[in-house]
């Protein structure tokens, strides 16, 4: 939705000043509030005014069998036309470009059949039987139709004078007596005062209601948005799995990862400032995260020139080996399009790529006051020790990648002694310089 220009942007959404809360004294915080009850209502007030018809249509079996003994033929004609009204307002209320006539309308048939009620009452003189009609007719004026407080009143007010006057004027002319008086005056005008007191019970729960709306719309939108952060930082799926995950444990995957790093980097943000470093690494983030997703393949995170792209994690897939070599290459070729923009004889630009592949612990690991989505394992710590001794455009695979691929040609194997690994490593060198020349 879209919040009112009078509401505070704030961390935390404070309740707007209004009188009595029953209005904001805020216009655009009202005129939003009042744009919102008419969809919020709508729905309702269809139903009621279904209810009504079916009340109308009570009241014309009523008259059929003797309720009025004059102007009987009258109402036995008014009343289906007042069924009809009803029902088309019902209808006209399930429309949703016709919402805002749904408050109008029913006030205006409810007007119209109050004042019904005290025009086929009226020949009979009886106090009790108009004020019990348009009690009735109140009952669903002030309560079923939901109508603002102001509009209800303008709906219901003048039948309910008519009823009144109706009274003293028999009582009057002598026709009633002053315990018939009393009941003419008493039930329109309770049927009044408490229907508008619960009208405005109605109301003021209604903008409460809103006022939760907003509240909620609030915290989805800020949700939304540390989602989007957080998924800015370590990538869509990564986010959408940790969310999942929440601080449940690491799962085992096998998979693939792809590590890569800049050369010759250091001198050249030594040589060209911090503002040129960025440049390069905005462009070079941006390619890793294109590649990646061109693969579908997450970007597990950057450090400074470095990235490291998990094929597998956090969702499985059988064929990771094969993919992660794809995406190596391609990635590769990506790359060093931005290094070559940017290098100059005295600070060339290069790339290097290591591949591991086997199982690793993959998932939300740490405390419960800060947890960081991690992969965990040798798989892990081996591809990036490929990728810090890589050349620009080697890509070093390790024994568990290299056995489950074909041999391609110019493929060499060397035995590397590598650090914060026990033993020597059988590593696959593509070299992917040589490769084009």
């Amino acid at each position: 939705m879209t919040r009112p220009e009078g509401w505070p942007i704030v961390s935390e959404l404070t309740f707007p000043a209004s009188r009595l809360g029953l209005t904001f004294t805020d216009p655009d915080i009202e005129r939003d509030y009042r744009g919102w009850r008419t969809a919020h209502v709508r729905g309702f007030a269809q139903f009621a005014l279904y209810a009504a018809a079916g009340a109308a249509l009570c009241a014309w079996f009523a008259v059929l069998f003797g309720a009025l003994d004059r102007l009987r033929a009258l109402s036995l004609v008014l009343i289906p036309l007042m069924v009809v009204v009803l029902v088309a307002g019902a209808l006209l209320a399930g429309q949703e470009d016709r919402a805002s006539l749904v408050a109008p309308v029913s006030a205006a048939v409810n007007l119209g059949g109050g004042v019904l009620a005290v025009a086929m009452t009226y020949p009979t003189h009886s106090a009790e039987l108009t004020g019990a009609c348009v009690a009735m007719a109140a009952y669903f004026g002030l309560t079923l139709f939901r109508l603002p407080p102001l509009v209800a009143f303008a709906g219901v007010a003048p039948y309910v004078a008519l009823a009144v006057v109706a009274s003293i004027r028999w009582h009057a002319q002598g026709r009633i007596d002053d315990q018939q008086l009393a009941a003419g005056l008493f039930i329109p005008v309770t049927a009044l005062l408490t229907g508008m007191v619960i009208n405005l019970a109605v109301e003021w729960l209604t903008r409460q209601t809103y006022l939760d709306h907003v509240i909620i719309e609030h915290q989805a939108e800020q949700l939304l948005e540390e989602r989007s952060s957080m998924a800015r930082f370590v990538g869509p799926d990564i986010a959408e799995t940790a969310r999942l995950a929440g601080s449940g444990h690491p799962e085992i995957y096998s998979l693939t990862a792809v590590s890569v790093d800049l050369r010759g980097f250091t001198t050249f943000t030594q040589r060209h400032g911090a503002e040129f470093m960025v440049q390069v690494l905005q462009e070079y983030y941006a390619v890793v995260i294109e590649t990646a997703t061109e693969y579908g393949a997450a970007v597990k995170d950057f450090a400074g020139d470095g990235a490291l792209i998990l094929v597998g994690a956090p969702y499985p897939r059988p064929d990771h080996t094969r993919v992660g070599l794809r995406l190596a290459r391609t990635l590769m070729g990506n790359v060093r399009e931005v290094t070559a923009r940017w290098s100059t004889p005295e600070t060339p630009l290069g790339a290097g790529v290591g591949i591991s592949s086997g199982e690793c612990a993959v998932g939300a690991i740490g405390t419960v006051n800060q947890l960081e989505y991690a992969a965990i394992g040798t798989t892990v710590n081996l591809s990036a020790r490929l990728c810090s001794i890589a050349g620009d455009g080697q890509i070093l695979m390790g024994p568990g990648t290299a056995r489950a691929l074909e041999e391609s040609p110019g493929w060499r194997r060397e035995v590397i002694a590598l650090a914060g690994i026990a033993e020597p490593v059988e590593v696959t060198i593509e070299d992917t310089l040589a490769v084009a020349d």
